[in-house]
């Protein structure tokens, strides 16, 4: 089976109706994870779980979202459809899902300044350098259900077993996939947000 991703840009503010019914298919510990934070970063979450229902109805005629599930390190998964493993990542005005049979991991970022001291812990010259890297390792330990402290202590077994990606998804943006099946396909997707909310709104 092919590695499905789905990517959309966030490049428009976001309607009240529209707002509503991204908050209405929320799970509930995420909800009440995002209420508390700010309303960009509440955008980029509520477009990233709409972009999981928009794909989980075109890949598997699903209608709501299973019940997830979250691991100790935070990795969500579904309870009842192992056959079905997703990764969500997301970033100022992007969001990426990504849906295989067997664990998967992605990450996005915004190309963005990072701070010399980063470089130089990393030994890296390049702002670009350092995103590619980046988003692979991030893809690489969500697919192994690992938290963001596998980044600051990088262990390269954790690559052992993985096969990671980098995608071209938006320009100005970095992105990778990582997964357990190495010789996998992968499928992109990009869906603009009037997309999204036909889909999502005929469910309301």
């Amino acid at each position: 089976m092919e590695i499905q991703i789905y990517a959309l840009a966030i490049d428009r503010d976001l309607g009240d109706e529209e707002r509503e019914c991204l908050l209405s298919g929320l799970p509930y510990l995420r909800y009440q994870r995002l209420i508390r934070t700010r309303e960009s970063k509440q955008n980029q979450a509520m477009c990233a779980y709409g972009l999981l229902r928009y794909a989980l109805r075109e890949l598997y005629g699903l209608e709501e979202l299973p019940e997830i599930a979250i691991a100790a390190e935070g990795k969500p998964s579904f309870r009842e459809r192992g056959d079905i493993q997703f990764n969500l990542s997301h970033t100022n005005g992007a969001v990426v899902c990504a849906l295989h049979d067997q664990p998967v991991g992605v990450d996005i970022e915004q190309d963005r300044e990072a701070a010399q001291t980063i470089l130089h812990y990393y030994h890296i010259d390049r702002q670009e350098q350092f995103w590619q890297m980046w988003v692979q390792r991030e893809a690489t330990a969500k697919c192994h259900g690992r938290g963001s402290a596998a980044l600051c202590h990088w262990n390269r077994a954790l690559e052992a077993g993985v096969a990671c990606r980098a995608m071209e998804l938006f320009d100005g943006y970095y992105a990778a996939v990582a997964s357990r099946d190495c010789n996998a396909g992968c499928a992109c997707h990009i869906v603009t947000l009037d997309e999204l909310f036909q889909s999502l709104m005929v469910r309301v």
